[in-house]
C-alpha cells in the first residue's frame, strides 16, 4: 500500500518471483543465461516501477525521479543570507523556500525523521511578520517530501503568493509516522504521534519560524490517509486546529491493510472505546463544532474515499462548522491531490485570517464563503 493506494501490484510479484528464479538458477547458470537474467530483472522492475507511477503520479518529472524534492530547496545558511539581501534591498525574493530539518519530539518524546518547511516568500520581510501554518501530512506509506516532490505544495504556494504581494501561509510537513509504519496520528503503543503533530511541531514553528500558533493560526491538511489524519486531529484538537482539508481521506483510521478489529488491537490495545474517540465518524455524530471548518474532497474514480468525504460532510453539515464538498474527476493520485491543495489553498489562508475571502470556490460550502 502506498497512501494506501489501490491499483495493479502485479508487476511487483512478477519481480519478486523473477528474483526467485534468478537467484536459484544463478550458480548453475552459464555466464550468458546470468546476463539475460540481470537484463529481465531490471527490466521486470522498470515495469513494476512505471505502472505504479502511471497511476500515481508519483514522480511526475524526471528531475523529480532523479531527487529532486522541491521547486527551491535551501539550508539554513542560505536562508540567512535571503533575509540579509531583503533587509539590504528591500526586495522580496521571486519564490518562497523549502528546508528539511529536524523537528524534536520535546513534549511526547515521539522520534521522527526529518521534516520539510515551506516558507514564503513574505517570512523574509523586517521586521518579521507572524504568519499562520498549514501542517500537511502525508499518506502510508510516505514521506514529507511527497507534498512537495509530487504534490507541488511549495510551487503552489509559491503561485498564491506571487497573487497576494508575496504572502502565503507556512507550510510544515512533518514525519507524522517516526519509525512506526502507520501511527494514524494517534497516541498508541507505537507512541505519542499526535501529541507531536499538535503540541511539539507548533511549538517548534513558532519557537524557530516566528510562526503564529493563536486561534485560527493553525491548519491542517492531509491526502489518501493523511486526510483521515487531519480531520481526527482537528476535531480532537478543535483549540488548535480550526480548519482542515481531507483530501481523499477515509471515513475510519485503518492501521496498514488491517480492518476494524485488528486496527483496534493493533493501535488501541483491544479498547473499542479508545478507537472511536479517534474515529472521525463518532466524532462527528451528535456532537457540535461551530468554530470549525471541513474541506472534503475525492475523486469520482475513487469509491472508498469518494464515499468517506459524502458521509463526512454531511455529518459535519450538522455540527454547525463550515463545511465545503467537491467531488471532481479525478482518482487516487498526486496528480489529484495536487489539484486538491490547490482549489483549497485560497479558502484556507481566508481561514487562517491572512488573506480576504476568495471570489471563487471550486466546492459546495455549506454556509457559503462570504
Amino acid at each position: 500500500r502506498h497512501t494506501r493506494l489501490q491499483g495493479d501490484w502485479s508487476s511487483d510479484v512478477c519481480s519478486s518471483d523473477l528474483v526467485v528464479i534468478i537467484v536459484l538458477g544463478w550458480t548453475r547458470a552459464h555466464w550468458l543465461l546470468r546476463t539475460f537474467s540481470v537484463i529481465a530483472l531490471v527490466f521486470s522492475v522498470v515495469a513494476a516501477f512505471t505502472v505504479v507511477n502511471q497511476t500515481f503520479d508519483y514522480y511526475p518529472t524526471l528531475a523529480r525521479l532523479l531527487g529532486k524534492d522541491a521547486a527551491n530547496f535551501t539550508n539554513l545558511p542560505q536562508l540567512k543570507a535571503i533575509r540579509t539581501q531583503v533587509r539590504e534591498t528591500g526586495k522580496l525574493p521571486a519564490q518562497g523556500s523549502t528546508i528539511a530539518i529536524n523537528i524534536p519530539g520535546t513534549i511526547s518524546k515521539f522520534n521522527t525523521g526529518q521534516a520539510f518547511v515551506y516558507l514564503p516568500p513574505a517570512w523574509f520581510k523586517n521586521p518579521e511578520p507572524q504568519l499562520p501554518v498549514i501542517e500537511l501530512i502525508a499518506g502510508i506509506p510516505g514521506e514529507p517530501s511527497d507534498w512537495t516532490r509530487a504534490g507541488y505544495a511549495d510551487s503552489t504556494s509559491t503561485a498564491f503568493a506571487d497573487a497576494h504581494h508575496g504572502v502565503s501561509p507556512i507550510l510544515v510537513i512533518p514525519d507524522n509516522n517516526g519509525n512506526a509504519q502507520d501511527t494514524e496520528c494517534s497516541n498508541s503503543v507505537l507512541g505519542n504521534a499526535e501529541t507531536y503533530l499538535v503540541k511539539d511541531v507548533p511549538n517548534f514553528m513558532q519557537a524557530n519560524f516566528n510562526a503564529a500558533i493563536g486561534k485560527h493560526s493553525l491548519a491542517a491538511a492531509g491526502l489518501s490517509d493523511g486526510g483521515t489524519c487531519a480531520s481526527l486531529l482537528s476535531l480532537r484538537n478543535p483549540q488548535v486546529f480550526q480548519t482542515f482539508g481531507d483530501y481523499s481521506g477515509y471515513a475510519s483510521p485503518t492501521y496498514l491493510n488491517d480492518d476494524e478489529q485488528q486496527t483496534i488491537a493493533q493501535l488501541y490495545g483491544g479498547s473499542k472505546a479508545i478507537y472511536e474517540a479517534h474515529n472521525p465518524v463518532a466524532l462527528l455524530t451528535g456532537k457540535q463544532y461551530p468554530g470549525l471548518a471541513g474541506w472534503f474532497t475525492a475523486g469520482q474514480s475513487d469509491p472508498q474515499p469518494l464515499a468517506a468525504a459524502q458521509q463526512l460532510a454531511a455529518l459535519a453539515k450538522k455540527t454547525g462548522m463550515q463545511v465545503c464538498l467537491t467531488t471532481p474527476p479525478g482518482d487516487h493520485s498526486f496528480a489529484f491531490w495536487s489539484v486538491a491543495f490547490k482549489d483549497s489553498l485560497p479558502w484556507m489562508s481566508w481561514r487562517l485570517g491572512l488573506t480576504p475571502p476568495p471570489k471563487d470556490v471550486p466546492a459546495d460550502c455549506k454556509p457559503p464563503v462570504p
